[in-house]
């Protein structure tokens, strides 16, 4: 893989995003903090800071082509007495496009909300990005190939405790699929997935994640959080 090919979609994915949050807090400020100093005289201060806190590997897709499908998580924070309101602004022109996700209250990694917003008010919102992947050719063949269709189909299932009780709000997305869901009060859930028996999942409870792993041959399908 060319990394100088990754870093440029990268930051093109995030430079998308920071113009979205400037035009939705126009005239405000929003700056991007990498960590370096700023320009001679130009100040930290902004009513709007953003800065990236993790890149993660959400698994394999093909749209257009093989993609290796990744996530970037972004803090968001406002300052200042007008923080509120440029909170509201940011949050909707986030729903508005709806590539771009809000990370909920149970989706936390221990520690990360406090690591990702270090002072003012703020949220993290996952960015999907998607690089090419460069597939070696097979040797020409004698015979036509025969191509199997993996459909997506709908999984109906319930996260339950060591005692059987349902889990609620807690989040679930399978690895074969880049939906994700938060379970009800009972702890059921239903999420697209492909049509393979045995499904990979991330949950994560109450901060903590896990990967875990369901054979959803039949359904509902019982997820034990152990």
């Amino acid at each position: 893989m060319d990394w100088s090919v990754t870093v440029g979609v990268v930051r093109s994915s995030l430079t998308e995003l920071l113009g979205i949050l400037s035009d939705a807090v126009s005239p405000v400020r929003v700056r991007f903090d990498d960590g370096s100093e700023p320009p001679t005289g130009q100040s930290t201060d902004a009513p709007v800071t953003v800065h990236a806190v993790a890149m993660n590997r959400v698994g394999r897709s093909r749209r257009e082509g093989p993609l290796l499908d990744l996530e970037l998580k972004v803090a968001v924070e406002c300052h200042g007495p007008t923080q509120l309101d440029n909170m509201e602004k940011l949050l909707v022109a986030i729903e508005q496009n709806t590539q771009y996700s809000v990370v909920s209250s149970g989706e936390f990694q221990p520690d990360e909300y406090d690591a990702g917003i270090r002072k003012g008010l703020g949220f993290l919102v996952r960015v999907p990005i998607g690089i090419s992947l460069d597939e070696p050719s097979g040797p020409p063949v004698a015979e036509p190939l025969l191509a199997a269709t993996a459909l997506a189909r709908l999984i109906h299932g319930r996260l339950v405790d060591v005692h059987n009780k349902g889990i609620p709000e807690a989040y679930i997305r399978p690895h074969s699929s880049g939906t994700a869901v938060v379970s009800d009060p009972t702890g059921h859930f239903e999420v697209l997935a492909s049509a393979d028996d045995l499904q990979h999942f991330v949950v994560a409870v109450r901060g903590t994640e896990r990967e875990v792993s369901a054979n959803t041959s039949s359904l509902p399908v019982i997820i034990r959080w152990e």
